[in-house]
């Protein structure tokens, strides 16, 4: 285990929640003008000097390589798609009646990422769920981002899951549902039972789809990375690209969401109490491959929706606390964490029992980020300045070698101006631009003097973060995340990490507690 296994969760999520009132100012700062004004043109001078230069050769280099890489059909295919996209969304705002105008970019950019697809779809995701990074307008026009494609026929699937496989449909399969279950822009899920008579799930991966994003992604970064050497970009926008193109391209390796779906449920059995009311679905490794995953099906509801929650369970508060528990108790000691635990991803079963479903995107927390985690969390209810300036620069939040002196007088007068704002709008991702406002003279001294950045750790645990949230405010509203004693976080000793439950199948109700040991190396 890590050194992350030292912060016990009630310091973790405090932490996040400072942490993520410090990007509501910055995020004021920085991405507002990036995205609601045009960047001042770069000197020509300047961009002569910057394509010549032995940065330019090396990202020449680069990028040439993710050219040789491209399927040319590929490449020439998304570039009509591209023109057809431009064109229907056009239309749609002529035929609207209403004049073009700065408030209508959010919606106008979403329809364009939903009409082209996979790719833009899965980036309209990102702009929703990282409110740490962008404007409230973008975030809550992209969350109505519909990741919703019509079905491949049964006539391309059949063929698809036999040659993954390597075998004919009838000797893996009794049968399979020929009309999917849900279709995504990545996949296409049919029900099916295995010839051994258990039901399951396959998961398809679309015919291209991995060709078509790998070719979206490169040319994504690749435009990133030119208007950062030419000074039109930040090094921000190509590391986010970076990022998402990497995230993105993990959840077409089916493979490895399989390898991870075990692994977490060798995370559930290695304390009993927790398997008795969490569980993930069972890989069926003989009938998964590289495009084709084949899963337990599990029958029960989104924890979002209250109402057929509680004809599942009579106490939808504790499905809230042991899906909050396994959370942070992954978080804690896991080598990895869940990072995308979306209604559709968390579901009360039918036996009351709380189910992870879908590790496509998980997150780590590096043993560097942990360790100043921890300082962070004991500087700041301290007021130790230097201290949060250090641990916000061991968790790569600035550039490299700041004035840590200097750095931690300028967050004095950040978290100064902090805290005057609602920490519940903040969490909604919904800030007043007054009180916001205020954030702005403090702030942009920080964002342009020292970089700041938002590492993928701390952009993930905040995404989580604001779903429990969401849930919470649905199935416990009364529910006291940090002092509540059925909770991980708030039960541990110093020293040690516990693990609190309530058993949810059944009549018995018992309060369990089991110490996870402390190894930091």
């Amino acid at each position: 285990m890590n050194a992350v296994n030292a912060v016990n969760g009630q310091l973790l999520m405090r932490s996040v929640t400072s942490l993520l009132l410090l990007s509501a100012g910055v995020r004021a700062v920085r991405v507002r003008p990036a995205v609601m004004q045009m960047a001042a043109p770069p000197n020509p001078a300047a961009v002569a000097s910057k394509l010549f230069s032995n940065e330019a050769r090396e990202l020449a280099k680069e990028l040439s390589e993710l050219a040789i890489s491209q399927d040319p059909q590929v490449v020439f295919r998304r570039s009509l798609d591209l023109q057809r996209a431009l064109n229907t969304v056009g239309l749609e705002q002529i035929s609207s009646g209403k004049t073009p105008s700065p408030e209508a970019i959010p919606l106008v950019l979403r329809r364009i990422c939903e009409e082209l697809g996979a790719t833009y779809i899965k980036l309209g995701q990102f702009v929703a769920s990282s409110p740490t990074l962008f404007p409230p307008e973008y975030v809550s026009e992209f969350q109505k981002c519909l990741d919703s494609t019509p079905p491949m026929p049964w006539s391309v699937v059949k063929p698809l899951i036999e040659d993954d496989l390597g075998r004919p449909l009838s000797e893996v399969y009794r049968s399979v549902e020929q009309t999917p279950l849900a279709a995504a822009s990545i996949a296409q899920v049919h029900a099916a039972t295995l010839v051994t008579g258990e039901d399951v799930v396959i998961k398809v991966q679309k015919k291209g789809v991995e060709r078509s994003l790998k070719a979206d992604l490169d040319l994504l970064y690749a435009t990133a990375r030119v208007l950062e050497l030419i000074g039109a970009g930040s090094s921000d926008l190509s590391d986010i690209f970076g990022t998402l193109r990497e995230a993105i391209l993990e959840e077409t390796d089916f493979r490895l969401e399989a390898q991870r779906t075990t692994q977490f449920a060798t995370f559930l059995q290695s304390v009993p109490e927790m398997a008795e009311v969490v569980t993930v679905p069972k890989v069926y490794p003989q009938a998964s491959g590289g495009k084709v995953l084949t899963l337990e099906r599990l029958y029960g509801v989104p924890l979002t929706d209250l109402e057929r929650v509680r004809q599942v369970t009579d106490q939808p508060e504790l499905a809230l606390i042991a899906a909050l528990n396994t959370w942070v108790v992954s978080v804690l000691t896991n080598e990895w964490f869940h990072a995308d635990v979306h209604a559709g991803n968390l579901l009360v079963l039918n036996d009351g029992r709380v189910a992870f479903i879908d590790f496509g995107i998980v997150g780590t927390i590096p043993e560097a980020t942990a360790s100043a985690m921890l300082d962070f969390v004991k500087a700041f209810p301290a007021g130790d300045m230097g201290g949060v300036a250090a641990a916000l620069s061991g968790m790569g939040f600035t550039e490299d070698d700041v004035d840590v002196e200097s750095f931690a007088r300028d967050l004095g007068e950040v978290f100064d101006s902090v805290e005057s704002m609602d920490p519940d709008q903040v969490a909604a991702g919904v800030v007043d631009e007054t009180q916001l406002n205020k954030l702005v003279a403090a702030t942009a001294k920080v964002a342009t003097n020292y970089g700041i950045r938002f590492p993928r750790a701390f952009a993930l645990l905040v995404k989580q973060v604001l779903y429990f949230d969401r849930y919470t405010r649905i199935l416990a509203p009364g529910l006291d995340v940090l002092s509540d004693e059925r909770l991980t976080m708030n039960r541990p000793p110093p020293g040690s990490a516990a693990v609190v439950s309530e058993s949810l199948p059944g009549d018995e109700q018992e309060s369990l507690v089991v110490d996870v040991e402390v190894d930091i190396q």
